[in-house]
C-alpha cells in the first residue's frame, strides 16, 4: 500500500486561494488527500495552531502524508510533481523545463501577487483613501501580464507542447480570479483556448464548484 494510502496529504484551502491549483492537481495525480478549510476572514490564518504549521499564516498549506507541511503554490506544484512523476511537472534535465520553471515562478511572483493586491489593498497600505488607486494600478498591471503570458504560450491549446502542465492548471486558475474574464479571453485567443481545454477536464469539473 502507497504510504498516501494510509496517511493522505491534507490541504489547507480557502475558496478563491491558491488551494484551487493544489486541489486540481491532487484530483489529477489521483491521490487522496483531505480538506480543511481555513476562514482567513475570521482570522484562522492567525491562529497559534496554523501558524504553527505554516509560519507565513498564508493558505494554501499542504501537509505531506510524513507529517511535513509546506506553503506557497507553486512549491506545493513542484513537490507534487516530483513525488508523483508525470508530464505535469517536466523533470531536471528535460529540455522544457527551464521554461516550465520560468513561467510557473512568474505565474506565483507576478499576476498571483497582483490579484492579492487588487482584492486585499489593505495589505500594502495603511491609507484607506489609497485603496483605488492602488487598486487601479493592479487591474492595469494584470492586463499587461497576462499578454506577457499569451505571448509566452507555445503550445496549442496548452502551454508548452508537450501537453498538459501545472503551468496549464496555475493558468486557468489565475484566469478565474478576474473579475472581467471575458474580456480577458476575448483579447487573448491563445489563452482563451487554454482556458477553455482546461475548464474541459473532468478535474476541473469537480473542483471549480468548490471555489464558488
Amino acid at each position: 500500500m502507497a504510504e498516501s494510502d494510509t496517511n493522505p496529504y491534507t490541504l489547507y484551502w480557502e475558496a478563491m486561494s491558491g488551494a484551487m491549483v493544489v486541489e486540481i492537481l491532487l484530483d489529477e495525480i489521483g491521490v487522496d488527500y483531505e480538506r480543511h478549510a481555513v476562514d482567513m476572514a475570521a482570522g484562522e490564518h492567525r491562529t497559534e495552531h496554523f501558524l504553527a504549521l505554516n509560519p507565513t499564516g498564508q493558505v494554501p498549506a499542504l501537509r505531506l502524508p510524513e507529517g511535513k507541511t509546506i506553503g506557497e503554490s507553486a512549491t506545493i506544484a513542484l513537490v507534487l510533481g516530483e513525488r508523483h512523476p508525470s508530464s505535469f511537472v517536466p523533470l531536471p534535465g528535460e529540455a522544457d523545463r527551464p521554461d516550465f520553471l520560468r513561467w510557473l515562478i512568474y505565474m506565483a511572483a507576478s499576476p498571483y501577487m497582483t490579484f492579492v493586491q487588487f482584492n486585499h489593498p489593505d495589505r500594502f497600505l495603511d491609507n484607506h483613501e489609497a485603496y483605488g488607486a492602488l487598486i487601479e494600478n493592479a487591474r492595469i498591471r494584470l492586463l499587461t501580464q497576462f499578454s506577457a503570458l499569451e505571448a509566452a504560450i507555445s503550445g496549442a491549446p496548452y502551454f508548452l507542447p508537450r501537453g498538459p502542465t501545472s503551468l496549464d492548471f496555475y493558468l486557468y486558475m489565475l484566469t478565474e480570479f478576474s473579475d472581467d474574464r471575458q474580456g480577458l479571453l476575448r483579447k487573448r485567443p491563445k489563452l482563451a483556448a487554454l482556458h477553455d481545454a482546461i475548464s474541459s477536464r473532468d478535474s476541473v469539473g469537480r473542483i471549480r464548484p468548490r471555489h464558488g
